[in-house]
């Protein structure tokens, strides 16, 4: 039952509670000595039972902290926004090559002034 008390020690205990106690007051006091039992046992439970709580607390708010560092570090979002990223340099790029090409089309129809060569004057 307890480490430091055995079978000995449990019948010395016995023997001198019915020489103190007496044969007759010997029921009533193991009944309050066992319901006194039962009540540091029912507490020691519960003390534990509160231990164990806190630690499920603990474990939980661990829990949490671990997945909103997962939620921050996404990486899933990361390539997202590195896409999304590529993809409109790629389409500004685009852009940019239409307009080069525009530019060029337009080039050969605008002609280049000649130069307006002014008689010098001879004074």
């Amino acid at each position: 039952m307890n480490p430091g008390i055995g079978m000995p020690e449990m019948l010395l205990v016995l023997v001198l509670a019915l020489v103190v106690v007496g044969p007759q007051q010997l029921p009533i006091l193991m009944r309050r000595v066992g319901r006194m039992v039962g009540q540091a046992r029912a507490m020691a439970k519960e003390f534990q039972a509160s231990f164990d709580e806190i630690g499920r607390e603990t474990e939980l708010s661990e829990l949490r902290k671990e997945i909103e560092a997962l939620k921050a570090a996404n990486p899933i979002e990361e390539i997202r926004g590195e896409l999304d990223q590529a993809a409109l340099e790629a389409q500004q790029d685009k852009i940019r090559a239409l307009k080069i090409q525009r530019a060029d089309a337009f080039e050969p129809m605008i002609q280049p002034k000649k130069p307006v060569h002014k008689p010098a004057d001879d004074e």
